[in-house]
């Protein structure tokens, strides 16, 4: 449950995302989807379900980092020329 609570926001942006774009005319939508806001909960609401896609998953095939990554990788750094500095201060 605690899990549910935690992804609701991005369940509904998600599921919100896919009738707007996936059932953008004006026509009642007549689809399984429509009550169905938890489906989207842990897959993108565009994505064709396959992980090797090229066009879903362009950034995982090609090596390009995550923003989470992207943050890590600047934090690994600025604490190894903090490490640095201390250690250059200590030896002067």
């Amino acid at each position: 449950m605690k899990r549910y609570h935690s992804e609701l926001e991005r369940t509904k942006r998600s599921h919100q995302l896919h009738l707007r774009l996936g059932h953008s005319s004006r026509l009642p939508i007549n689809c399984a989807c429509e009550f169905q806001a938890g489906r989207f909960r842990k897959r993108k609401p565009l994505g064709c379900g396959r992980s090797r896609c090229l066009l879903c998953h362009f950034e995982k095939i090609f090596g390009i980092l995550s923003v989470h990554d992207r943050v890590r990788k600047m934090r690994f750094v600025d604490s190894l020329n903090d490490y640095c500095r201390e250690n250059k201060n200590r030896e002067s």
